[in-house]
Parts: C-alpha cells; sequence; structure tokens
C-alpha cells in the first residue's frame, strides 16, 4: 500500500496470499523494491510504483530482506541469512552482482546515507543492539 502524505488515497499494488514486507521507494519514485514471501521464503522483489512488472531479484533457499535503494537508484543494499547469520549484502539494482559486505553475525535494517557514501545498520555483536556505520 501507498498513500498521501496527508494518509488519504490509499492504494494497494501486491495482491497475493502470502506477505510482502519492507518497501523501499527507488530515489527517482518509479520502482517500489520490497520482500515477499511468495515463493516459500523471503526473496527480494521490485516492482513500478503502480505495482505492474513484479520481479524477483534474490532467489535462494534463504532469507532476504529490508532492502534499500542506494540515492542514486544504482545499488540496493538487504539483510540475509543465506552464510548462516545475519549479513548485508548490496546488489545491482536489476539483482546482480550480490556482494556480502559484513562479515560478523547479527546485523540487521540496512540504509544508505543520503550521499551513498555510508551504509548505517544496526548489530547485536556484543549482546546489545547498537548502530554501526
Amino acid at each position: 500500500m501507498f498513500m498521501d502524505k496527508s494518509g488519504s488515497n490509499q492504494t494497494r499494488v501486491t495482491n497475493n496470499t502470502y506477505d510482502d514486507r519492507f518497501t523501499s521507494w527507488s530515489p527517482d519514485g518509479s520502482k517500489i523494491v520490497f520482500a515477499s514471501q511468495r515463493d516459500g521464503n523471503w526473496n527480494i522483489f521490485v516492482m513500478n510504483a503502480d505495482g505492474s512488472n513484479q520481479t524477483r531479484l534474490t532467489n535462494n533457499p534463504s532469507e532476504d530482506n529490508t532492502p534499500s535503494w542506494s540515492p542514486d537508484g544504482s545499488k540496493i543494499v538487504f539483510l540475509t541469512n543465506r552464510d548462516g547469520g545475519d549479513e548485508i549484502y548490496v546488489m545491482n539494482a536489476d539483482g546482480t552482482n550480490q556482494t556480502r559486505l559484513t562479515t560478523s553475525l547479527n546485523n540487521f535494517s540496512p540504509s544508505y546515507s543520503p550521499d551513498g557514501s555510508k551504509i548505517v545498520f544496526f548489530s547485536n555483536r556484543d549482546g546489545n543492539c547498537e548502530y554501526t556505520s
């Protein structure tokens, strides 16, 4: 769903029996990246802002979620447990070149800085959750 900032004009853009979560607008507003469980496990999808052209970007038996666009729209950062723990990965906006960025477990909620030079996320490396960049 999306809506005007006043809360009006709520519009549904996905419609299936599985969960769709963790949305993020592309910087130009033309696309939405999100995580969905529609294929049996969490994967990252992208669609046009009107809900059309829904395309899966990741495809593996692990959980990929919390995607976020880079400010220039060329990259998507996301969380995955494909390596046995919660790690931060980045990929091209078309899903290619998926690359691991972190090497310690328990990292969550990645997001780019406004200038794209850093990625902030929170981590539970020492027993309590703290933000890291």
